[in-house]
């Protein structure tokens, strides 16, 4: 078991009663934002959803663990499973001493609010994480308006990060349209399959397009092994492959006009992805400028 699910768990054991999904994701949120769990790059991001912050991260492993027996299957509800009590308490001691301090200083300050004084004290201190919010206690909240980015041929590369800081470095960012330039669109890290992020995307309100001819096929990659070898790819890219799907292109092109898109693929050094090689081609036909995300 993964020391972030220790964590919650220990939470739920210690806070010593059922949690309504909404309390328990915000006080997952504020481990996260007020403590030492802030420069924890393996613990849950967060984004702004219809409750104000949320981490589908942290939903899909809180499905887990239901399915695993350790929290209780209600709904409506989030509570450890009475028959897992014990092992539960008997794993979280074994976390370190300022995890342990961490979670008690949370439940200390917010743990006994009640729903909406929970809700209203992180919508006033974190009025980003709550413009998309769908409940009441977001009306009694001064929040900025989300900005919409300027035209550019903007691209991203997921690699090292969760799917909810990547979603919501896009949204800061102000895009509409997430374009998925992978030729082969799956991904071993939860939200990165072509299904999963295009089911956020639709969640968070942008719009999610495949473009699959304007990857790079696996098997091009067999051989890549250092940096020169993936020059020589992303050459082969542009004067070989790219020419052959001029008409996409074009489509491309055109949506990049129209509204804020972002080009997404895998790598984070912008150098060894050929979003790089796309992204020119697309703004010599544009005139936009390149905005190279990180």
């Amino acid at each position: 078991m993964l020391n972030r699910q220790k964590t919650i768990l220990s939470l739920l054991s210690r806070v010593g009663r059922p949690l309504s999904p909404t309390v328990f994701v915000k006080l997952v949120f504020l481990l996260r934002q007020e403590t030492d769990f802030g420069i924890n790059s393996s613990f849950y991001d967060f984004v702004p959803y219809r409750f104000g912050p949320f981490s589908f991260a942290l939903y899909s492993e809180l499905r887990n663990l239901r399915q695993n027996g350790y929290v209780a299957t209600e709904e409506d509800q989030v509570a450890l499973c009475g028959r897992t009590i014990e092992l539960v308490q008997a794993e979280t001691e074994k976390l370190p001493l300022a995890v342990q301090d961490a979670i008690g200083d949370v439940l200390s300050r917010y743990g006994q609010m009640n729903h909406g004084d929970l809700l209203r004290s992180v919508y006033t201190r974190y009025p980003w994480f709550a413009i998309n919010s769908e409940l009441p206690e977001r009306q009694m909240t001064l929040l900025p308006r989300p900005r919409k980015a300027s035209f550019a041929v903007y691209t991203a590369g997921y690699e090292g990060k969760s799917v909810d800081a990547f979603f919501n470095d896009l949204l800061k960012q102000g895009l509409e349209v997430v374009v998925d330039v992978r030729n082969n669109p799956v991904s071993r890290k939860y939200g990165f399959s072509r299904l999963r992020l295009r089911e956020i995307a639709i969640r968070l309100g942008l719009e999610y397009r495949h473009m699959p001819t304007l990857g790079i096929p696996s098997g091009a990659r067999a051989e890549l092994s250092d940096f020169a070898s993936y020059q020589r790819l992303l050459q082969r890219y542009e004067r070989m492959m790219l020419p052959k799907h001029s008409s996409d292109v074009t489509i491309l092109a055109s949506l990049m006009c129209q509204r804020p898109s972002v080009l997404v693929c895998v790598e984070k050094d912008i150098r060894c992805c050929h979003r790089s090689r796309l992204a020119e081609t697309v703004a010599r036909r544009t005139s936009l400028d390149i905005a190279h995300l990180t």
